[in-house]
């Protein structure tokens, strides 16, 4: 996914990592892969991985696994035992991306920023 990442940002997909492990463990896998373009994200009470029944509550590690939530906040697709190696499924999840709906743009609109909250400080 790293190589093809710009494939992602033309196709308007944010692309984010998930992980139950610390934060020193995330640089250094980024590390590891010469780096990555997109965050990895901690989960470090494991509720995510929980929720998205991923979760080995036994081992207390997450599957590695995919998941594609389009704009709107919805599962639309998923595969719990992902392996990255597997072209045929990389394949899969490419061609799920490129299906997804896109976010609806009004004609000639500018999106603006939500505008911060009374007492002017930012959440």
């Amino acid at each position: 996914m790293r190589g093809d990442y710009q494939q992602f940002v033309k196709a308007e997909t944010e692309v984010l990592g998930l992980s139950v492990d610390h934060i020193w463990a995330h640089k250094a896998y980024a590390k590891s892969l010469g780096d990555l373009p997109f965050p990895i994200l901690a989960d470090w009470d494991k509720s995510v991985a929980r929720r998205y029944g991923v979760l080995n509550e036994e081992r207390g590690v997450a599957q590695r696994s995919l998941f594609l939530v389009d704009y709107r906040g919805y599962v639309r697709w998923r595969n719990p035992h992902y392996d990255w190696r597997s072209q045929e499924q990389y394949a899969q999840v490419t061609e799920a991306m490129l299906g997804l709906p896109m976010i609806p743009r009004v004609r000639g609109a500018t999106p603006h920023p939500d505008p911060p909250p009374q007492g002017g400080r930012e959440k």
